[in-house]
């Protein structure tokens, strides 16, 4: 049996990182948690990394570093950007810069599913 591909959820908010790992689990992934750009710098060197979710705001930084981290590291899983407001605004900048997707919370299961399923295609069609 294969191990479950790792997505890493960047964020200081236990309870929302909560429900995103069961949303995870039931996709077949498994979730790394870190809180801040340093540590997400750390993980995405090991290369084992097929997504990143990154609240808006971590401890050391904003989404901003983490998509441009998961860009130019080897393996460049997709981000998608979670924030606790609806912004359009950021939104757009998230997009512009390459995040793969935008999610709003509180999160919803058939959004995750979504997204896990068509990021992790995305991944498997560009390696």
């Amino acid at each position: 049996m294969r191990d479950p591909q790792k997505v890493l959820v960047i964020s200081t908010d236990t309870e929302g990182t909560g429900v995103l790992a069961t949303f995870l689990r039931a996709c077949g992934m498994k979730a790394v948690f870190c809180e801040s750009v340093r540590e997400c710098r750390a993980a995405l060197e090991t290369g084992e990394v097929a997504l990143v979710f990154c609240d808006s705001c971590v401890k050391d930084g904003d989404y901003r570093e983490v998509v441009r981290l998961a860009a130019a590291s080897r393996v460049h899983p997709p981000v998608v950007v979670t924030s606790r407001l609806d912004d359009t605004s950021q939104y757009l900048e998230a997009m512009r810069m390459g995040a793969f997707d935008f999610v709003a919370r509180p999160f919803r299961r058939s959004e995750i599913e979504w997204i896990v399923q068509n990021a992790t295609r995305k991944t498997l069609v560009a390696v």
